[in-house]
């Protein structure tokens, strides 16, 4: 085969010899040459590619290749010439049977294969005839793929040529006749791997939107099926391979994912100024890929099956179906459109409803129109409820995703720029903060029967987050003047814009309270309806959008046990407003006849007592009813028989009857899960006589892990006012199962009471509230919540 005189060359012998420093290094120091303080980046690779060229051409010419019949050439990163500091080899020595026999071609590749072995870098490696790269082309998909790569590094290029040529056509004639494999390939790791733009640790090559579906991009592109947006692709390419280098660099190994010890001096090599902002770059960029993927593949699918549409006419004149709706929206070949012969203000907004609704992909025509010109804000009453209703539409994320790519979202809500992208450090959390609004507008679509302003409830969905921007200290607070104005120039009147804004703000509240309060004190009612301003439909819509928003972050934040507290409370609510309250209707409340049962115990046997009451309702969550005499760090001493047997708490309210303890604690599991009754009580007995013994207050758990960052660093807040009758202190701090039995012997060190106490978890971070009284019953003076506060740190560090 003639050589094509466009073709780039490999290095030449001669000019090999002119890098006499190369041969003396090992190739594992060459890898890393080049790599230091601010130097990634395509022309760095581009060097560092030319200088692994010219040491692999030392190692060619050392090992007296033949100057005809073979050829040594690279696929993977060094064939694409986009290797990292740490990056693996990928070699194809190329032979021709009839020139280099079989003894000469293994002789040639050891002496190839053995320096890079001795250098310590991984070698993938193979020795093929153009023939058989073709037939490994034709076997296997995933393999043609990375021969699509080969490039010639030193030899006989003609083999080269040779094998590209016939790995493309294999490729090519390939694609079309498997195209349902090659599909699925594509879209493989949907499944096995996480998101890249959503992970807080993202894998830089292997997750979705990373390096690998670049791959299968141009792969598409070769096929001939397909074509993507060759600048974009590029440009987001190139974003994750400057981070790739940078981790390389600065851990020394050939890992691509990016933990999180590792991101702040990633960030800095890649001149960002800190790991979320630099988070936010890289989600940017694999989203572009991600979606260029996904249009990719849908393009292969419709070049591939030319006859699965539905068409008209015969012969040429064959075309695709074309359907005509209201306000000038066009389906045609499967995909929406706008006629732009039809004068209608609504018309692109039409468009994006109806593929919200049905799942259609916009045209990339339809798409850059709305970028290019996008509709005035304020929006009219017409265009609002059209998009009302697109945020109803059950495919809304694949909808936002392409709206995104081309920042059309942005221009109907600017704020939304400041959370575009961000990631969020919080351990419940799926998404970037974006995405997770978004994902919110579908959880509340199936709640929109429960209240009659469902339009508020999407929008206030939508825009619950904005204050989540850099440097926000209270998100909520700072994002409700944010969604005003966003809602606003959506079109919605002055009134509705102030009750999105009013459920931005509170849109925590509701389950703060429910969870974090107690539920008989008159001061948490009185907390919540004056969050809502005694409004009966702020309730009702609060109340959807905390289930939405909670399902939304993930299933640590929304369980039975958090949605029977929120309703309760938010039944008691409604019940106030509508002057049909009682008495104090406790959801967390002793059964009766088992405190009595457990205080006469006590009673008449001096000792320590434990009762488990029948099952009420709530599969997952176990009531303990303990008692015993009481006295100073009683309470402490139960929890810590609970922490030695590894039962998780989830609320417990304290009460002294007489003189004796008979706390009530809700925990984790079914009653056959439990200890039985007996264990508990023989452990609660010797727990209370040692008590006082400082060496038998050590429980025998494991320890939680050292704080590392500040998100893990514990915060002991007061919250004033929360109760008329105890100090109400929370202690946030990363979760362990001693943590609840320090923070309690903390406060019996004191020689202080605690009234009750509510435990919720949320991923690896554990918030406990406390009612705490002095020994008379009484609120707490400043100077001892001072003192107790500091105390509760160092119990929480512990």
């Amino acid at each position: 085969m003639r050589s094509d005189p466009t073709a780039p060359s490999a290095p030449s012998a001669e000019a090999a010899r002119g890098h006499r420093a190369l041969p003396a290094l090992r190739l594992d120091h060459v890898l890393h040459t080049g790599f230091g303080g601010d130097r990634t980046g395509p022309l760095r690779r581009a060097e560092h590619a030319d200088l692994v060229d010219a040491w692999l051409v030392e190692r060619w010419v050392e090992a007296g290749a033949p100057a005809q019949g073979a050829a040594l050439a690279a696929i993977g990163s060094l064939g694409r010439r986009d290797l990292g500091p740490a990056s693996d080899l990928d070699l194809v020595l190329l032979v021709d049977p009839e020139r280099v026999g079989e003894r000469e071609a293994a002789a040639l590749a050891g002496a190839l294969w053995y320096p890079i072995w001795d250098s310590g870098t991984s070698l993938d490696h193979a020795v093929r005839s153009p023939a058989q790269n073709e037939e490994v082309a034709h076997d296997d998909l995933r393999a043609a793929i990375a021969l699509l790569d080969l490039r010639l590094l030193a030899g006989d290029g003609a083999l080269v040529e040779d094998s590209q040529a016939r790995v493309r056509r294999v490729w090519r004639t390939q694609a079309r006749r498997r195209r349902t494999e090659l599909i699925d390939l594509a879209e493989d790791r949907a499944s096995r791997y996480a998101a890249l733009a959503h992970s807080s640790e993202p894998n830089l090559k292997s997750d979705r939107g990373g390096l690998r579906d670049v791959t299968m991009i141009r792969a598409l592109a070769g096929s001939w099926l397909a074509d993507h947006d060759h600048v974009a692709v590029d440009r987001a390419a190139e974003v994750l391979l400057d981070a790739r280098d940078a981790l390389q660099a600065v851990t020394g190994r050939s890992g691509t994912r990016l933990g999180r010890p590792d991101q702040d001096a990633v960030a800095a090599l890649c001149s960002v100024d800190d790991a979320d902002d630099h988070l936010a770059h890289l989600a940017e960029a694999s989203r572009t890929i991600s979606w260029e993927l996904h249009r990719g593949v849908r393009a292969a699918q419709a070049a591939a099956a030319p006859g699965g549409r539905a068409t008209i006419g015969t012969g040429a004149e064959r075309r695709p179906q074309l359907t005509r709706l209201e306000h000038g929206v066009v389906v045609q070949a499967g995909e929406i459109s706008v006629d732009p012969r039809v004068e209608d203000p609504v018309r692109e907004l039409a468009a994006v409803r109806h593929a919200a609704v049905t799942g259609l992909p916009l045209t990339d025509a339809t798409l850059a129109r709305l970028a290019a010109d996008p509709p005035a804000l304020p929006l009219t009453v017409a265009q609002r409820d059209v998009l009302v209703d697109a945020l109803a539409g059950q495919h809304l994320a694949d909808v936002y995703e392409a709206l995104d790519v081309h920042g059309i979202v942005t221009a109907w809500i600017p704020a939304w720029e400041g959370v575009r992208n961000r990631p969020q450090r919080s351990p419940v959390h799926r998404f970037t903060v974006d995405r997770h609004q978004i994902e919110t507008v579908l959880e509340a679509q199936a709640l929109l029967p429960r209240v009659d302003r469902p339009d508020l409830l999407l929008v206030a969905a939508l825009l619950h987050d904005l204050g989540k921007r850099a440097g926000a200290r209270d998100h909520a607070r700072e994002g409700a003047p944010l969604a005003r104005e966003a809602a606003l120039g959506l079109g919605f009147s002055d009134a509705d814009a102030a009750i999105v804004a009013d459920l931005v703000r509170e849109h925590l509240t509701l389950v703060e309270t429910a969870t974090g309060r107690d539920p008989s004190d008159p001061a948490t009612l009185a907390a919540l309806l004056e969050a809502i301003g005694g409004d009966a439909r702020r309730l009702e819509l609060l109340r959807a959008l905390t289930e939405a928003d909670a399902r939304a972050a993930g299933p640590a934040a929304w369980s039975t046990w958090r949605a029977s507290l929120v309703d309760h409370l938010t039944d008691r609510a409604r019940a106030s407003l509508a002057g049909s309250l009682g008495g104090p209707q406790e959801f967390l409340a002793p059964q009766p006849a088992v405190e009595r049962a457990v205080l006469e115990a006590v009673r008449r046997t001096g000792a320590a007592q434990v009762l488990y009451p029948a099952p009420t309702g709530e599969g997952h969550v176990s009531q303990i009813c303990l008692g015993a005499p009481d006295a100073p760090g009683v309470f402490a001493a139960m929890a810590r028989v609970l922490a030695r047997h590894r039962i998780d708490v989830r609320s417990a309210v304290v009460s002294t009857i007489d003189g004796v303890a008979v706390d009530t604690w809700w925990v984790n599991g079914r009653p056959a899960d439990l200890p039985h009754p007996t264990a508990l009580r023989s452990a609660l007995a010797r727990e209370i006589a040692r008590r006082t013994d400082p060496a038998a207050r050590v429980l025998d758990v494991p320890p939680g892990a050292p704080a590392r960052t500040s998100e893990e660093i514990p915060v002991v807040t007061l919250l004033p006012g929360a109760s008329d009758g105890a100090t109400v202190i929370q202690v946030n701090a990363a979760n362990r199962p001693s943590l609840l039995a320090d923070v309690a012997e903390m406060i019996t060190a004191h020689r202080l009471n605690v009234r009750s106490a509510h435990v919720v978890t949320l991923g690896r971070r554990a918030v406990d509230v406390l009612y705490v009284t002095d020994a008379k019953g009484r609120e707490l003076e400043a100077p001892v919540v001072g003192r107790l506060i500091s105390a509760l740190m160092d119990a929480a560090s512990a």
